[in-house]
């Protein structure tokens, strides 16, 4: 399945932020779990010492018992040693439990709980319970010792119910604390995973909506330049320019490209213009030509007839003065062609210097077009310098996944160490080891996404370069066109040469019709110089004859040049 750019920059966005959605809820999950764990070990905890006050009370009581038997049983010497051992041994059993106790609650730090309200704590239940019993012990004991143990049993009973009142106290105070951990545990819990929850959704809403607004803002451009850059591929200049651009590089970029199309679209109009007039130019010029061409084929079958009619002079010498007159007026007719001609040949010289200056200025835009499509590689190198500081910051999570992951296993040595108080902690950091296995898992696919963005990114550099062919290419035509309109400034300037002496030949001929006109008063006595002065003027018009060919001819290949210069420039499409 191949991805277009869109795809691969939008999963450069969407990646990262599912990593983190993900991350979060997996570590919501860890959170719940250690929020177990710790649950267990305060229940753990709370079982322990609750199991050593209760051991410790019926210690306590048997202990008691021992004293009733030792107090008001009928005992021989074997019986009173026993009980007194039963006494002795459940007495330390007592208060080795107790103090056992008093240990655990050192070292999970709750001698200083209390329940509130200005109640006792851990600690002064200890310490009461420890003095009520070594006061009813050791009074006790006393007691047995004196034999006075059944006058004194009320008092004995009453320091017996104060200790074990203390045990109960602790006892409870006990289940109150494991409760009220557990409770404040899960509310903070509760509260912990609606805060995260609420942060990830806000968090995903303003990074999808801000990956959607640069995607669609560097995608809106870029499909702008490629649109414009292969409609001018193809000849086609009618595209739009936008009214309003983006005040970055890429807007820029597709300022100029809009800019660069304009101005081609207007040099492309007036060379087209320009080809115009130069065909109408020519259109008339080779009538031009004709005309004069059977003017003087006119003029010379009038100057034959002259010719034939210098014998007869005297009898045909009104007849040749009409045939001079007719002469007259096709020589004016002939000087006021070629002066036609001679004007239009100067206007057409004019726009070929300006269809000239308008394929200089074309060139120019070609090589402003090369400087755009610089500009646009660059960018593209600029996109590629980007996927590489992506990669890197890949790199970097997995360098980071890494540590991690030896972090972690040095936290499982060291819970391993830590024996069954660190049972709980050797879990999160096994899960921990999971995490960095899926950062390096992910990271990984983040390096093989901006492998596939730098290839497209490849992919458009040679795109750029098929453009920058195209150009060339377009540039090759417009020197192209520059040649032939070379060609056709030449022959208008051949033209003009040919005009100037045609001019030049017209009047001489003007002046001879009327050297013809005025020695037809003497057309006796000048005939022989009348018929020089004929085969002069015939000789002149044959010519001149040649010449209009010779006019109509260049006239002929000037049109050809036109019509070649307009089917090029209809390449372009500017409507």
């Amino acid at each position: 399945m191949r991805f277009n750019l869109r795809w691969k920059m939008a999963l450069i966005g969407v990646l990262p932020l599912v990593f983190y959605v993900f991350s979060g809820i997996y570590s919501l999950t860890e959170l719940v779990q250690v929020n177990k764990t710790m649950s267990d070990e305060v229940y753990g905890v709370s079982a322990r010492s609750t199991s050593l006050i209760l051991n410790a009370d019926r210690d306590l009581y048997q202990a008691y018992s021992a004293y009733q038997y030792l107090a008001f049983g009928e005992l021989n010497e074997e019986g009173a040693k026993v009980w007194n051992d039963v006494f002795s041994e459940n007495l330390k059993e007592a208060e080795d439990r107790v103090n056992e106790a008093k240990a655990i609650f050192e070292a999970n730090k709750l001698l200083e709980y209390h329940s509130g309200d200005g109640s006792a704590t851990i600690g002064q239940l200890v310490q009461d319970f420890d003095a009520d019993f070594k006061a009813w012990s050791s009074f006790a004991s006393g007691e047995l010792q004196s034999g006075k143990a059944a006058a004194k049993d009320a008092e004995i009973h009453e320091k017996y119910e104060k200790a074990r009142t203390g045990l109960d106290d602790l006892f409870n105070l006990l289940d109150s604390y494991a409760k009220q951990q557990i409770e404040d545990s899960n509310e903070q819990l509760a509260s912990t995973k609606t805060g995260n929850y609420i942060g990830m959704g806000i968090a995903t809403l303003l990074l999808a909506a801000l990956i959607y607004y640069l995607i669609r803002s560097v995608m809106k451009t870029v499909s702008a330049v490629k649109t414009r850059t292969r409609l001018v591929a193809e000849g086609d200049l009618t595209a739009e320019r936008n009214v309003k651009y983006s005040k970055d590089e890429l807007g820029d970029s597709l300022r100029s490209v809009d800019e660069m199309i304009g101005v081609l679209k207007r040099l492309i109009t007036s060379i087209s213009t320009n080809a115009k007039h130069v065909a109408d130019s020519t259109s008339q010029l080779n009538i031009v030509s004709q005309e004069s061409s059977t003017a003087s084929q006119h003029v010379a079958a009038n100057i034959q007839e002259v010719t034939s009619g210098t014998e007869v002079q005297a009898r045909s010498a009104e007849e040749t003065a009409k045939a001079i007159d007719e002469m007259a007026i096709g020589i004016q007719r002939l000087a006021e062609n070629t002066s036609a001609s001679a004007e239009q040949s100067a206007s057409t010289a004019i726009e070929a210097g300006e269809g000239q200056e308008a394929l200089g200025r074309l060139i120019k835009q070609m090589g402003e077009i090369k400087e755009v499509i610089g500009q646009l590689a660059v960018m593209i190198e600029t996109l590629e310098n980007r996927s590489q500081q992506i990669g890197s910051i890949a790199e970097n999570i997995t360098a980071f996944a890494n540590q991690t992951n030896i972090l972690s296993l040095n936290a499982s040595i060291e819970a391993a160490r830590a024996g069954e108080q660190g049972r709980g902690f050797a879990v999160v950091a096994g899960e921990i080891r999971k995490l960095a296995a899926s950062s390096l898992e992910s990271a990984g696919s983040i390096h093989q996404l901006v492998a596939e963005t730098r290839g497209e990114i490849a992919g458009a550099s040679g795109y750029m370069a098929r453009t920058l062919e195209e150009v060339q290419r377009g540039n090759s035509r417009v020197e192209e066109l520059q040649n032939r309109l070379s060609v056709i400034v030449a022959a208008i300037d051949t033209m003009t040469g040919q005009l100037q002496e045609n001019s030049a030949i017209t009047e001489q001929m003007s002046a001879s019709s009327e050297e013809v006109n005025a020695s037809m008063d003497q057309a006796a006595s000048s005939a022989a110089a009348n018929l020089e002065r004929t085969e002069s003027v015939a000789a002149a018009t044959e010519e001149q004859l040649a010449l209009m060919e010779s006019l109509a001819s260049a006239a002929s290949q000037l049109d050809g040049v036109a019509r070649e210069l307009t089917r090029e420039v209809n390449y372009f499409k500017v409507n």
